[in-house]
């Protein structure tokens, strides 16, 4: 991992403890953020694994969260998958007809590029009928979700279990991994700034955090003196959320 990912990295780990203190407080204003939530901590989960499977220290952990990204694009192609075939069961559409074909026993065995594949084609499909899918109980929130399961798991997938050629392919890996990462903090980064005035010292121990990546610009209505305390209020302790689950890389200390 290059210096500014390795930073970047860090910047992101500290958002997520502030983020873990005031969920309490953000999450009832705003419960579709959880999603982005719990992506921001795979994210960081999956960096450290790179990081230490650069570092030397094998690849065991690694292995673990390129299972964990996939099976959480497993599951969330599942969902999709039976609204795709109760709609299809409906009204037969041939735009649908394989992705809502797909079973358990089919994705199961399926691995990096093919499973890549199949999960495309789902989500895909599901993001053509939309409005029809709404109505049989599955949410935009639901099809988003597998596209982010799948913009994590791809960079995972690629890389090989040899050690041959590994060293570019991770660097490629932790490439694709961070620009993931900014995605998501970049949501979040909207949700404080819809939240300034109503919570100004979340916002300001975000900002905070945020000020070790030098590319971040405070939103305008952010700046001066702010009211309404440290930011506590509501949150869950700094202690707590200091011990938040999530990676505490030795490459990051």
């Amino acid at each position: 991992m290059t210096d500014r990912e390795v930073t970047y990295a860090k910047m992101a780990r500290q958002l997520y403890r502030v983020l873990t203190d005031q969920r309490p407080q953000w999450e009832e204003r705003s419960p579709a953020a959880v999603a982005d939530f719990e992506q921001l901590n795979a994210y960081l989960q999956a960096v450290e694994e790179v990081a230490a499977h650069q570092g030397g220290k094998g690849s065991p952990e690694y292995s673990n969260a390129r299972d964990q990204a996939e099976h959480a694009a497993e599951e969330a192609a599942g969902r999709l998958v039976r609204g795709l075939r109760t709609l299809h069961s409906s009204v037969p559409n041939p735009a649908i007809a394989k992705a809502a074909g797909y079973t358990p026993d089919q994705l199961d065995p399926l691995h990096g590029p093919d499973l890549l594949a199949a999960l495309n084609e789902i989500a895909a499909a599901a993001d053509g009928v939309r409005p029809l899918l709404a109505n049989n109980g599955i949410a935009s929130e639901h099809i988003d979700a597998l596209t982010d399961a799948i913009s994590l798991y791809t960079p995972l997938s690629e890389v090989p279990s040899s050690n041959q050629s590994q060293g570019g392919k991770l660097s490629g890996t932790a490439r694709e991994l961070t620009k993931g990462l900014r995605g998501v903090v970049q949501r979040f980064d909207q949700l404080i700034d819809s939240l300034r005035e109503e919570i100004p010292g979340l916002a300001q121990r975000y900002d905070e955090a945020r000020a070790a990546d030098a590319n971040y610009v405070q939103n305008s209505t952010g700046t001066g003196p702010r009211e309404g305390g440290d930011g506590s209020e509501g949150g869950v302790g700094r202690e707590v959320a200091g011990n938040a689950f999530g990676p505490e890389p030795q490459p990051f200390q």
